[in-house]
């Protein structure tokens, strides 16, 4: 843990720098990451001459509304990459772990094992309710879908484990070294925007509380493990599950799964979600320990 937050001095850590960072990244993946998706809903709507509530659906449940805000996400890489570099002077590796090369091996095993718990999760929800997972697979939107989603997912998934757990982490590192501390925070605040999406408001309480959870999870795996590659491969796992083969109808981004669920049961999803947590954990800090790993 200690060799992971000690990154943060390579580079410059002003109190300024931090506002101005955090200024620059937002803006850049909250405003110019908008564009793309707010220029090709203003497209739609004036080509099919109807309100913006009527072409919601459809823009977001299309291939090139997902690409479109996807993009977002791009730019909030840039925006994290342009901080790092030019506002705390550091390098961007720095990110992610104390001892280059990048652990692709610890990624994947990341990746794997949450994939893993994810379709048991999944696989027991729909023993326990038939008919809850719908088989919905259209072949003709499906294959250049699952293209799209394996360039633009991890992007996705990566820029928030980059921000949320690497930048927030490492920056509130400055001032405590308490890992309990550490890990609430940044599960707060990967909890928080969250909130913003549409199926949070089935349950705000559990849902909150399933954000956080994952939050705080993976912000501890990453400080347990001493580098960010555990996160990465975590989350990426997470998105593309739920993207390309279960999603939900009320999903914040409809997508041509394989699989849609028609029911947000958060009073099963979530204590599952945090038992999958759990044992994510459990094996990570036990049996699949690496050498590499950093104990907190």
């Amino acid at each position: 843990m200690q060799a992971y937050l000690d990154l943060v001095h390579s580079g410059k850590n002003e109190w300024w720098r931090y506002i101005i960072a955090v200024l620059l990244i937002l803006f850049m993946w909250q405003v110019i990451g908008a564009l793309p998706g707010a220029a090709l809903l203003l497209w739609g709507m004036v080509g099919n001459g109807g309100p913006a509530g009527s072409l919601t659906g459809g823009f977001l449940g299309s291939t090139a509304g997902f690409v479109a805000l996807m993009l977002a996400s791009v730019f909030f890489v840039c925006g994290i990459v342009l901080a790092i570099r030019w506002i705390h002077r550091r390098p961007f590796w720095t990110l992610v772990t104390p001892a280059r090369p990048l652990a692709w091996g610890r990624l994947f095993q990341g990746f794997a094992v949450w994939f893993v718990l994810a379709v048991l999760i999944s696989g027991f929800e729909a023993y326990l309710y038939p008919g809850r997972y719908v088989w919905t697979l259209d072949m003709q939107r499906f294959i250049p879908f699952v293209f799209l989603a394996l360039i633009f997912v991890p992007i996705q998934t990566s820029a928030e484990e980059l921000f949320f757990r690497a930048y927030i982490l490492q920056g509130v590192g400055l001032r405590t070294r308490n890992i309990w501390i550490l890990c609430a925070i940044s599960g707060l605040l990967f909890g928080l925007p969250h909130l913003l999406n549409p199926e949070a408001s089935v349950n705000y309480p559990l849902l909150f509380l399933y954000y956080f959870a994952f939050g705080f999870s993976l912000a501890y795996i990453t400080l347990r493990e001493g580098r960010l590659e555990l996160a990465l491969g975590a989350h990426a796992a997470n998105n593309l599950f739920s993207f390309i083969f279960a999603n939900y109808t009320v999903s914040v981004l409809p997508t041509p799964s394989l699989f849609t669920v028609t029911v947000l049961d958060a009073v099963y999803s979530v204590p599952a979600a945090l038992i999958g947590m759990v044992i994510f954990i459990w094996l990570f800090t036990g049996p699949l320990s690496g050498k590499e790993s950093i104990p907190g």
